[in-house]
C-alpha cells in the first residue's frame, strides 16, 4: 500500500481504539467533561486528516483510474482489502466506492476475470450494509438487497461461461456469488428458499463439479445448507409453504448430524444455532409444540456464560432472545407464563453489552442488538423500552445520547417560554388538552418534551458504525442511509406502549415545515396531532447538530449566531415562524444559547427516569 493508505488504516484504528475508550467510560455512567473534551478533539483532527489524505491521494486516483498504472490498481486492491474483508470492517462506505470504480476499469478494459472479482466483492460491501437495515419495511430496503443481489447474479450469469473460464479463483467466485444471491433480506421467506435451493441444485451437478474438481464444493454444499437451514420464517406473516418446510427441514437435518457428530467428538454440546434451527423445523413440521420450543430456546440461552463474548456467546444471549421475543410478539397469549423470564431476559442483554469488550466481532453484537430492539416485548413489571434503548444508546453511542439530551434542555425550555404566553399551544395533543390546571399542563408539557427529546435518535443504534465509527466526512448513499434512522426510531417506539405516543418525534423531526424538504415522505405534518411538539424538538435538534454534534460526518458547522441567523432565514419553510419569531427575542435567544454553550459539559450519562 501507499504511505496514506497505510496511515489512513493507521487512523482507523486509533478511531476505534477511541471509541472504545469512550465506550468504556460511558458504560460507568459518568463522563468527565476534560475526558470527553480531549477525545472528541482527538477525533476531529484524526477525521480532519483523513478527509485531507483522501481528497489530496485518492480520490483524484479514482477520477483518472482508466489512465493508473498496474502498481497502481495492485495498491487500491489490498487497500480495499484493509478496510473490509468480508468478516472485519474498517470502513465499508469507502471499501465501495473503490471497487465501484475497479469495476467500472474492468469493464472498460474487458477484462471478465476482474469484472466478475469486483462484482462480488462490491456484492459483500453491499451485504454488509444491508445487515443494518433491520426492522425496516419491506419498501424503504428493497432498494438495497436489489443492489446487492444485482452485484452477485451479475457474476454468477457468468455460470454459463464456466467452460471458457480457465482461471480457477474466477470460477470460485461465480460460484460463491451464486449462493450468495440469497443474502439480505425478502419479501418473504419462500423467494430466498427457491433460490437457495437452485443454489444446491447446481453445487451438486457433476458436469460443473468435473469442470473445476479443484474448488471445494463439498465445503460450499454444507454452507448452502447452513444458509437453507437459516432460513426459517420466525415471523407468522411471513410463515413457509408446506414445500418451503420441506425444503428448509433436510438441510436442518443435515446441518444438525453433521454438527452433532463433531461435537459428540469433541465432548460438547453442538452449537446454538445449530440446536434452535433443529428444534424450529421440528415445531413447524408439528413435531413440538411452541410450548416445547419455547423451552428448549430457555434452554440454550441459560446455558449461556455472561462472560462468554464469542460468536456463540453473543448467539445465545442476545440474538436467541430477539427470535424468543419474536415467537411471543406473534402469540401474545404466552407471554402473561414468561414474564418474569422476559424480563430477566432484557436485564442479562443490557449487562451483556455494558462489559462487551471492543474487538472485531462487535459489528456482529450491534447486528443481533438490532435484532433484539425490533422484537422487544413489554412487560408490566419489566424495563421500560426507552429506558432499555436510552441505555443502549448510551453504549454505543454516547455522543449521540449527550446530543439527545442536550435537545431535550432546549426543548424544555422553549416549551417553557412558549407555555407563558400561549398555555393551550400544544393542545391539539389530547392528553394535554384534557388538563385543566396550569401547573400540571405546564409539568406534563415538559415531561413530554424531556423524554421526546431523549428519545428523538434511538435509531441511530442501527446504524452505529455510520456516527460512532465513521472516520470521515459522509458519502452521498451514506446521507441517505442515515435519514432511515427516523424510520426506525419510529417504528420501535410505536410498537411499544410505553414509547408509542414519542414516536411522531422520532418520525418528523427532520422534516420541514412547509414539507418542502426533509424527511422522511411519511411524516405528515398536518395530519399530525403532536406536530407543534416536533416543530420545537426539530429547531432544538438541528441547532445542536448544525453547531456541533454532525459536523463531522456532515462537514457543516455554523456558530450559533450564524444558526440563529439561518433559521430565522428559513422561516416558514424550515421551521415554524411560531418558533422563529421567538428567535427574534433577546431575551430567549440568550436562554437557549446557554444551553447550546454550558450544557455540553454535561457529567451524567445516566438516562432520566421515565422514559
Amino acid at each position: 500500500m501507499q504511505t496514506y493508505q497505510e496511515e489512513y488504516i493507521s487512523n482507523l484504528q486509533k478511531i476505534s481504539e477511541l471509541m472504545a475508550l469512550k465506550k468504556s467510560q460511558s458504560g460507568s455512567s459518568h463522563v468527565s467533561n476534560g475526558e470527553h473534551s480531549q477525545a472528541r478533539e482527538h477525533l476531529e483532527q484524526i477525521v480532519s486528516r483523513n478527509m485531507l489524505l483522501l481528497r489530496k491521494n485518492l480520490f483524484p486516483v479514482l477520477d483518472h483510474l482508466f489512465e493508473a498504472a498496474a502498481d497502481t490498481i495492485q495498491e487500491l486492491e489490498e487497500f480495499a482489502g484493509k478496510l473490509f474483508d468480508g468478516r472485519r470492517e474498517l470502513d465499508v462506505g469507502l471499501f465501495c466506492q473503490i471497487r465501484r470504480a475497479l469495476l467500472s476499469r474492468a469493464r472498460q478494459v474487458g477484462n471478465r476475470n476482474d469484472m466478475i472479482r469486483q462484482l462480488y466483492w462490491l456484492g459483500m460491501g453491499y451485504n454488509s450494509i444491508s445487515t443494518k437495515l433491520i426492522g425496516l419495511d419491506w419498501a424503504e430496503i428493497e432498494g438495497y438487497m436489489s443492489q446487492m443481489r444485482l452485484c452477485f447474479m451479475e457474476a454468477a450469469a457468468y455460470l454459463k461461461y464456466f467452460d471458457e473460464i480457465r482461471d480457477i479463483e474466477t470460477k470460485g467466485y461465480i460460484i460463491r456469488s451464486r449462493a450468495n444471491v440469497a443474502l439480505g433480506q425478502f419479501k418473504s421467506s419462500g423467494d430466498k428458499i427457491r433460490l437457495v435451493k437452485y443454489t444446491l441444485q447446481i453445487l451438486q451437478d457433476e458436469s460443473y463439479r468435473e469442470k473445476a474438481p479443484e474448488l471445494p464444493w463439498e465445503r460450499y454444499l454444507y454452507m448452502t445448507h447452513q444458509q437453507m437451514a437459516a432460513s426459517i420464517s420466525r415471523n407468522k406473516e411471513k410463515a413457509m409453504s408446506p414445500e418451503d418446510i420441506v425444503d428448509v427441514m433436510e438441510s436442518v437435518y443435515i446441518v444438525y448430524e453433521k454438527q452433532l457428530k463433531e461435537a459428540t467428538d469433541r465432548g460438547e454440546n453442538p452449537p446454538a444455532r445449530t440446536s434452535f434451527s433443529y428444534d424450529s423445523i421440528n415445531y413447524y413440521c408439528g413435531l413440538d409444540t411452541l410450548d416445547g420450543l419455547l423451552e428448549k430456546m430457555e434452554v440454550l440461552i441459560d446455558a449461556a456464560r455472561p462472560d462468554d463474548f464469542s460468536r456463540e456467546g453473543t448467539y445465545r444471549l442476545i440474538s436467541l432472545p430477539a427470535f424468543y421475543c419474536n415467537f411471543l410478539q406473534d402469540n401474545p397469549e404466552k407471554i402473561p407464563a414468561r414474564t418474569d423470564y422476559i424480563d430477566s431476559l432484557y436485564e442479562r442483554a443490557l449487562d451483556y453489552v455494558e462489559r462487551f469488550p471492543q474487538a472485531s466481532e462487535n459489528e456482529l453484537l450491534f447486528f443481533h442488538v438490532r435484532q433484539l430492539m425490533c422484537t422487544f416485548v413489554e412487560t408490566e413489571t419489566g424495563i421500560p423500552y426507552g429506558d432499555f434503548v436510552s441505555k443502549l444508546l448510551i453504549r454505543f453511542l454516547p455522543d449521540d445520547y449527550i446530543h439527545s439530551y442536550i435537545v431535550a434542555k432546549a426543548a424544555v425550555e422553549l416549551c417553557t417560554i412558549i407555555m407563558e404566553e400561549e398555555p393551550c399551544f400544544f393542545d391539539d395533543i389530547e392528553e394535554i388538552c384534557r388538563i385543566a390546571d396550569p401547573r400540571k399542563k405546564l409539568d406534563t408539557v415538559l415531561e413530554y418534551a424531556r423524554n421526546a427529546s431523549l428519545l428523538h435518535d434511538i435509531g441511530k443504534i442501527s446504524f452505529t458504525s455510520l456516527y460512532a465509527q465513521s472516520a470521515r466526512q459522509w458519502f452521498e448513499e451514506e446521507y441517505e442511509m442515515a435519514h432511515l434512522h427516523t424510520l426506525v426510531g419510529e417504528k420501535n417506539l410505536a410498537m411499544r406502549p410505553s414509547t408509542r405516543k414519542y414516536a411522531p418525534v422520532a418520525l418528523g423531526h427532520h422534516s420541514w415545515y412547509d414539507g418542502s424538504h426533509g424527511y422522511p415522505a411519511s411524516y405528515r405534518r398536518l395530519e399530525c396531532a403532536y406536530r407543534q411538539m416536533v416543530d420545537v424538538i426539530g429547531l432544538a435538534d438541528w441547532l445542536d447538530n448544525v453547531t456541533d454534534a454532525n459536523h463531522l460526518y456532515t462537514g457543516v458547522q455554523l456558530t450559533f449566531e450564524e444558526a440563529l441567523e439561518t433559521a430565522v432565514s428559513l422561516e416558514g419553510k424550515r421551521f415554524s415562524p411560531l418558533l422563529t419569531a421567538r428567535l427574534r427575542d433577546r431575551r430567549v435567544v440568550e436562554r437557549l444559547e446557554r444551553i447550546y454553550r454550558e450544557e455540553r459539559n454535561i457529567k451524567s450519562l445516566a438516562p432520566c427516569p421515565g422514559t
